[in-house]
């Protein structure tokens, strides 16, 4: 069978936009996209809550994470921000800037995103083959050979792989991406669920259910203060979500993968002043309002169910004390709650909630320049199926665009 030109594995973000530019180089009939799901990009149409923040305009390294993210500059300096927003708005897509950074289609749907990647993919002959998981990938003479689910093969002179990571296992995720390249040789960092809600005592947050606060939260592993983050903060009935959450949540599941039990906790600043400023202003209102109850005294100050949680953690029992009753022990360590309250962290939720994959294939066994293996040439890799792992915000699909584009021009410059 005469193989076509380019298979893409994987019709995820950095698979389509893949398929797309390669489709615009070789023309009809030459590419092809495998996807193992009934159809491309579940996963995009799903992101950012159905709004897809399709890129980040600030996309600093310190906002990506793996074993080595200066992998990453080639791709990301070939194709920043600029350059995919100029991609997409060729296809017909308008995109605005919001705040830190963050692009999204005005349409705000993602599905708008999907729609015009679909649509150019179809004009220009890029046939996309649904329920066509690959079950194996064997090198040959002038390429490879491809086994999908059914037993179908598939030959191909080059081979662009992105099948993304393990996040949602309904939308695609899985490990076969990983196992069939370690299978040949490539090696693979341990894989955990990174952006995803954090577990806490149940004790500690069953009351506060629904509840949220506007303000700070850091992360604490071993005594050790890892990452503070600003934002709006939910408590759930396993523990705490929220944008800033997710942003710490990385910490946390790292830390858990280690062989010794971490101390691992959160640190909820709900009142944004330091501890004295909170201390003096909590004297005042319980000499202000000492006739009420315990059970109103940070009535009308904070959310009335978290300030009521907040004095019974501070031991500011029964409810029916007078607040003139409060010893400077109990008021100091109110004001400790309001601006540290530290949780334990018992651990993360799994990849069925997180949004992204942390680990992968290690990206010392590709060459940053092309994204071409090092072990099987005319093999190439994108997305999330690399140890590459970005922050909440636009950064995983600026990735996964950059990474996307830099392997199909590698793999068409090969051709």
């Amino acid at each position: 069978m005469k193989p076509i030109d380019i298979a893409v594995v994987g019709g995820g973000a950095s698979g389509l936009m893949a398929a797309l530019s390669a489709g615009k180089r070789l023309g009809p009939g030459k590419v092809v996209v495998l996807e193992k799901q009934n159809r491309v990009g579940k996963k995009l149409a799903a992101t950012g809550n159905g709004r897809c923040n399709l890129t980040n305009m600030n996309p600093e390294p310190w906002r990506y994470h793996g074993a080595d993210v200066v992998f990453m500059r080639p791709a990301m300096s070939a194709f920043p921000p600029e350059t995919v927003r100029k991609i997409f708005e060729g296809l017909g897509l308008m995109t605005k800037e919001e705040a830190q950074g963050k692009v999204y289609p005005t349409s705000d749907q993602a599905s708008s995103v999907l729609d015009v990647l679909r649509l150019e993919l179809e004009a220009l002959g890029v046939q996309e083959k649904c329920e066509a998981g690959v079950q194996g990938l064997n090198p040959i003479r002038h390429g490879f050979e491809l086994r999908l689910q059914g037993g179908e093969k598939v030959f191909a002179q080059r081979v662009i792989w992105a099948p993304g990571g393990q996040t949602a296992p309904n939308l695609g995720g899985d490990v076969s991406g990983l196992s069939i390249l370690k299978a040949l040789g490539h090696p693979v960092a341990k894989c955990f669920p990174a952006l995803v809600q954090l577990k806490t005592p149940p004790e500690a947050v069953r009351a506060l259910k629904g509840i949220k606060y506007e303000g700070e939260i850091s992360i604490w592993v071993d005594g050790e203060n890892r990452r503070t983050e600003m934002g709006e903060v939910l408590f759930t009935d396993y523990g705490l979500s929220g944008p800033p959450v997710l942003q710490l949540s990385r910490w946390a599941s790292l830390a858990f993968q280690q062989k010794r039990p971490p101390m691992v906790e959160v640190s909820l600043g709900i009142w944004p002043e330091d501890f004295h400023t909170t201390y003096q202003r909590l004297k005042a209102r319980a000499r202000t309002l000492g006739q009420r109850t315990l059970q109103d005294f940070l009535t009308g100050w904070l959310n009335k169910r978290l300030g009521q949680t907040l004095v019974k953690f501070s031991g500011g029992q029964p409810f029916s004390r007078p607040c003139s009753s409060l010893s400077d022990k109990e008021l100091r360590a109110l004001a400790h709650l309001m601006t540290d309250w530290r949780i334990p962290v018992v651990g993360v939720q799994g990849f069925a909630q997180a949004q992204v994959t942390a680990g992968g294939l290690d990206v010392r066994a590709f060459d940053a320049k092309t994204l071409e293996s090092r072990l099987l040439p005319g093999l190439y890799c994108a997305g999330e199926v690399l140890d590459i792992d970005g922050d909440c915000g636009g950064f995983n699909l600026q990735w996964a665009w950059a990474s996307g584009l830099l392997a199909a021009q590698s793999a068409c410059d090969s051709l």
